[in-house]
């Protein structure tokens, strides 16, 4: 016989069900073993009831328990690792760019993100697989050339979305995308203030490492420079360093002292150079840098994150919610200007209006599609 699990609210019900039932049958049988007889009629009679209680007891046992239903989640925790610190603008600008998304809370979610300095490539898989492991990320941004530590992890988590940026890195595909932004097309724009402005025909800028995304803006500020001034005449220095502001200023002080008198900053510490020159202009990069300086920073290169950060979070949300599988292109997910994924920041009030009127008609000819930029990622080679 199996056993019947009685609810404690029930207990009740059955109690009365058991005096109404059970007690007159007793009774019965008790009147028939003094008369020394057996009722037929008494047992059918009993039977029906009998049943009829055991019944009851089945279905309060068998009734189906309440289903709850699926919720969709109401929050996406990140983790971001990042090889320098954040406050450097190739990272500032992501950061930014997720607050703003934060903020827009899309699909109604609470985004947090958890950011984890100063990261050596040589230790991402191990940070990685650490973050994955622990089991509080829905997403991992390794914001920079770790695309061999993602593939050393990412099949270790399934559910995980990984994504890296930047160059030196390999499509991987399925759970792991590979986001970036270009940010050529203002840096051509800062060219031509450069170009129509210098008043020594030399412009230059400090850089850190020649890689693709280091040049490709460089030689478009080249480029737009010379599309509007053939005589100019361009330098530039590698730091090899992300973030050596003493290094920095001291090289945009010799391309100074060489007759450079506008500097394209790609390195923190090249400010302070310019601030000691007498004529000298600067142009941001990546993050809006106008506020630094308002007369001398003319305009800046600018980053936005937002439509690939958007991306991830789309793919997440389809990933969670429609069981739609990760599908990371195996290609670089580009974002350029027309796409949102770049401007030109604030220009300072230093730039004339002839300049600034060049500057529009370029910059709506870009969003328009009528001028289409060639991405150099060459090494500078003067």
């Amino acid at each position: 016989m199996g056993t019947i699990v009685i609810e404690e609210t029930e207990v009740g019900g059955l109690y009365e069900m058991f005096k109404q039932v059970i007690r007159p049958v007793m009774l019965l049988l008790a009147l028939s073993l003094v008369a020394g007889a057996c009722s037929d009629d008494a047992a059918d009679d009993a039977a029906p009831a009998t049943t009829a209680a055991a019944a009851a007891a089945a279905a309060t046992t068998a009734a189906p328990a309440a289903t709850t239903a699926v919720e969709d989640p109401t929050e996406l925790k990140i983790a971001m690792i990042i090889v320098s610190v954040k406050e450097e603008p190739w990272y500032a600008t992501y950061i930014d760019a997720i607050g703003r998304v934060t903020d827009a809370k899309p699909h109604g979610l609470d985004i947090t993100l958890d950011i984890f300095e100063g990261v050596d490539y040589a230790d991402g898989e191990r940070i990685i697989r650490d973050l994955a492991a622990s089991s509080k990320y829905g997403m991992i941004l390794a914001h920079s050339t770790y695309s061999d530590s993602v593939a050393a992890v990412r099949d270790e988590f399934p559910d995980i979305l990984f994504s890296y940026s930047g160059s030196g890195n390999e499509p991987l595909g399925g759970n792991a995308y590979w986001v970036d932004v270009f940010i050529h097309e203002p840096s051509y724009l800062a060219g031509i203030i450069a170009g129509m402005m210098t008043e020594t025909n030399k412009i230059s800028g400090v850089f850190p490492f020649p890689y693709p995304n280091v040049n490709a803006p460089m030689n478009a500020y080249i480029a737009g420079a010379r599309s509007v001034n053939p005589d100019i005449e361009a330098t530039a220095t590698y730091i090899e360093s992300w973030f050596d502001p003493m290094t920095a200023r001291e090289s945009a002080a010799a391309q100074i002292a060489a007759g450079s008198d506008m500097i394209y900053m790609d390195s923190f510490g090249s400010l302070e150079a310019v601030e000691e020159a007498d004529g000298v202009y600067a142009f941001g990069h990546y993050s809006d840098q106008h506020s630094f300086n308002p007369d001398l920073v003319l305009a800046s290169s600018i980053a936005l994150w937002d439509p690939a950060f958007m991306t991830l979070v789309n793919a997440w949300w389809a990933y969670k919610t429609e069981d739609t599988p990760y599908d990371g292109p195996m290609e670089r997910i580009l974002f350029y200007m027309p796409g949102g994924g770049s401007g030109l920041g604030v220009i300072s009030d230093s730039v004339p209006s002839d300049v600034l009127a060049i500057v529009e008609e370029t910059r709506e000819k870009i969003m328009s599609g009528e001028l289409v930029l060639e991405i150099n990622e060459a090494a500078f080679e003067g």
